[in-house]
């Protein structure tokens, strides 16, 4: 019996399946695994927030780039040795992930610098998961092809749906990780009519190059003028025209849109230096550099934005946060509908 023990127990633990100890998440690593998103936004992370975190502790940063979905599946599939120490969750991800008790609570005394973030931007999501930044999703266009943007959500789906734009139209896939959320946006539109919202997609979809998944190929369809028209992030809009690209425009369509915060999280099991780098990320001067590099707004009460970028950053009344206690349990539902009927 002893012997059958020890050979579950050396089993277990080669499997990587044995559980970790406390003592084991107290000692420093040689590095940590952090998610970022692609494009801009990692360079932000490399410039503003690992720095910060390596002086500060010695210890390295590795970053991996990808989506919020791929993320909390490498996580769901590996709890005990979270192959991901700090994960930037969408804010569905990240009320999924604390529910399935895949991440960690935060306090102040962990993370000293929560003490500047409201309630709003963390309390939510029951201290697992706090904003690091958001922003707000408007449309990118072409000014030689659209001269007159639209002013509304439901006057934009109206005219790609009745052609205006030609089939040079990209918006977002219902599967990507705000998906839900935009499909409830466009319902918005619609008096809150779901059924609604599937229609008019439908009906514009004949005029979409394509739905696509992740912002750094929505910008390649953009950036080699295959679409005119492009639903899209306000900081990562901004920064392409800033670099050069003045025949680009950027508009956030009325009444309000959709805020998409990006929430920092430790994971569960992951090293306890983990929460210098969420430190790290939050405090006042880092959220700035942040905001100033992907020109999204950020959460700490102590930062001031400067003139050179006040106007680019979303203002926070122009944007609307979907009512996740209502609606989190249909996104299930919206994306099977979506796989069903926009494929």
């Amino acid at each position: 019996m002893k012997r059958k023990l020890l050979l579950t127990a050396v089993l277990v633990s080669a499997l990587g399946l044995a559980p970790i100890t406390e003592a084991q998440t107290d000692k420093k690593p040689d590095k940590i695994v952090v998610a970022a998103y692609g494009g801009i936004w990692t360079e932000s992370v490399k410039k503003n927030f690992v720095p910060c975190f390596e002086k500060k502790t010695g210890v390295k940063v590795e970053i991996i780039t990808g989506e919020s979905a791929d993320w909390l599946a490498r996580i769901r599939a590996n709890p005990t040795r979270p192959p991901i120490d700090v994960v930037a969750l969408a804010e569905a991800d990240s009320l999924r992930a604390g529910r399935e008790g895949l991440l960690e609570q935060a306090t102040v005394e962990k993370v000293p610098n929560l003490a500047d973030i409201p309630d709003q931007f963390h309390k939510p999501w029951n201290d697992y998961s706090i904003t690091q930044n958001m922003g707000g999703l408007g449309i990118m266009y072409n000014k030689s092809a659209v001269a007159k943007p639209p002013a509304t959500w439901r006057e934009f789906i109206d005219d790609v749906a009745a052609g205006k734009y030609g089939k040079r139209v990209s918006m977002p896939a219902g599967t990507y990780t705000w998906g839900p959320e935009f499909i409830w946006l466009i319902s918005q539109q619609y008096g809150g009519d779901v059924d609604m919202a599937f229609k008019k997609l439908k009906e514009a979809s004949k005029y979409v190059v394509k739905f696509w998944n992740t912002p750094v190929e929505a910008l390649n369809l953009f950036g080699t003028k295959e679409v005119d028209a492009l639903v899209y992030w306000d900081g990562r809009s901004i920064n392409f025209i800033d670099k050069g690209n003045d025949w680009a425009g950027f508009t956030l369509p009325g009444p309000k849109t959709i805020a998409g915060l990006a929430m920092l999280s430790k994971v569960k099991n992951a090293p306890a230096v983990s929460w210098e780098y969420i430190n790290c990320a939050l405090a006042p001067e880092n959220q700035l550099k942040h905001a100033e590099t992907i020109l999204y707004a950020v959460p700490n009460t102590k930062v001031v934005y400067p003139a050179a970028i006040k106007d680019k950053v979303m203002a926070t009344d122009k944007a609307v946060v979907p009512p996740y206690d209502q609606i989190f349990d249909k996104f299930g539902g919206w994306i099977e509908r979506w796989n069903k009927e926009m494929r």
